[in-house]
């Protein structure tokens, strides 16, 4: 016992030591940890996990819950979550670094490598009993910026009642990962749908990086998997994160719960809704969705944040010119904005309010994913955060960010 208790205040010096060092009050976590406590506590996850590293190092890393609740199963760092969206950066930088090749053109038009996007119609109106709709030709052609600043007006079946009911019925669901179609083909039959609205009108979130990731495929020479792989994945040591998790992995997939009633979780079964949830570790394992289709770590995500936080170098590996980095940091939305007022780079949103709400830095580069994960890279703090778990529905996904945000700039901001 006595040893016990001696390690535990060892622990607690080491851990004060490495906070001193960047100059951050030992406690100064203390209200993050105990808001995770109280997250957990009252149903608004089953278990997460949480990372925040500053100037290289990390200041904060916890788990809390469980990985698998009814098996009473803790949760582990090395445990595997559903990236949902936090697909789209990974797969934005495959494709900017096909452009610093030489390979692809920001203003290339779509059609140069998918040539069934020459002529694309917007969506003018929709009649569900008969599946039948108007539209109109497209007043210009989608460009490979389009596709990254999701500005293309390709939709989802998520993010938009009307277009996505078209799109169901027409043989693209939610979860497209899930599906036996090959990117390629699915997405040679996407271009004869209508799009939600013109090209370039306006920012409207939907599966753009699934397009995305073919044209990867067809300028990289080689499916978007092993591309991703070889050029991100396998530099920066993210040997956890997969399209389709090997079987050796199958243990560590975290289970996904939903919040249909306030606190209260419920455990979604296999199939739930005719989806196949657990497309990391079974079914078809075909379609390699740039828009969501990835699983992993969040200590694999870290590497690829703090890539892109050091302009695009992690560890001596480059991935990234800074100059490109820089690039997917601007506004390329021009006077069009998110509904928050916030503007959009390329893969990443970004904080651009002169007053940012929960102490942002004007500059931040943020994204999530559907299942309740999220990021941001502050360059300002020099620190990346994190938090992972997995819920959907999630009603309290917006009191987990905005109190995750808050405490952890508040802490950062709490010198000695």
């Amino acid at each position: 016992m006595k040893k016990l208790k001696y390690l535990f205040i060892l622990a607690i010096i080491v851990n004060a030591v490495k906070l001193s060092a960047q100059n951050i009050r030992p406690d100064g976590f203390s209200r993050l940890d105990s808001f995770f406590v109280a997250a957990n506590k009252n149903q608004w996850v089953a278990g997460n996990t949480v990372l925040i590293v500053k100037d290289g190092k990390t200041v904060f890393d916890k788990t809390y819950g469980f990985r698998d609740r009814e098996a009473s199963a803790q949760l582990k760092p090395t445990d595997i979550f559903r990236l949902a969206s936090m697909t789209k950066p990974i797969v934005t930088v495959a494709a900017m670094i096909l452009i610093e090749r030489g390979k692809l053109k920001l203003d290339d038009e779509l059609s140069k490598f998918i040539p069934e996007f020459k002529h694309v119609q917007v969506l003018k109106s929709y009649d569900v009993k008969t599946n039948t709709w108007t539209s109109e030709p497209a007043a210009r052609p989608i460009t490979i910026r389009h596709l990254m600043a999701h500005t293309s007006g390709i939709g989802s079946a998520l993010e938009d009642k009307v277009l996505g009911t078209l799109y169901v019925k027409n043989g693209f669901s939610a979860l497209m990962f899930a599906d036996s179609l090959l990117l390629i083909d699915a997405m040679k039959k996407l271009a004869n749908l209508p799009l939600a609205m013109q090209p370039g009108s306006k920012f409207n979130y939907g599966i753009s990086t699934d397009v995305l990731g073919a044209v990867v495929e067809i300028a990289g020479g080689m499916p978007l998997d092993q591309f991703v792989s070889r050029n991100i994945l396998v530099p920066l040591k993210m040997n956890d994160t997969y399209f389709f998790q090997p079987a050796a992995n199958k243990e560590r997939l975290v289970v996904l719960y939903g919040e249909f009633q306030s606190g209260k979780l419920t455990r979604i079964p296999q199939g739930f809704q005719g989806y196949q949830i657990n497309y990391p570790i079974s079914g078809p394992k075909k379609y390699l969705s740039g828009a969501g289709g990835m699983s992993g770590t969040i200590n694999d995500y870290a590497q690829f944040l703090l890539m892109i936080l050091n302009k695009g170098i992690l560890n001596g590996t480059r991935i990234l010119k800074p100059e490109t980095v820089a690039l997917m940091s601007k506004n390329q939305i021009g006077e069009v904005s998110l509904t928050n007022g916030n503007k959009f780079g390329l893969g990443f949103e970004i904080e651009s309010r002169q007053v940012p709400p929960r102490k942002a830095s004007v500059g931040k580069l943020s994204w999530g994913g559907a299942f309740n994960t999220t990021f941001w890279i502050d360059p300002k703090r020099n620190s990346i955060a994190i938090v992972m778990s997995q819920v959907y529905p999630a009603i309290h996904q917006r009191d987990l960010y905005t109190g995750f945000e808050k405490l952890v700039n508040e802490a950062l901001d709490q010198k000695k």
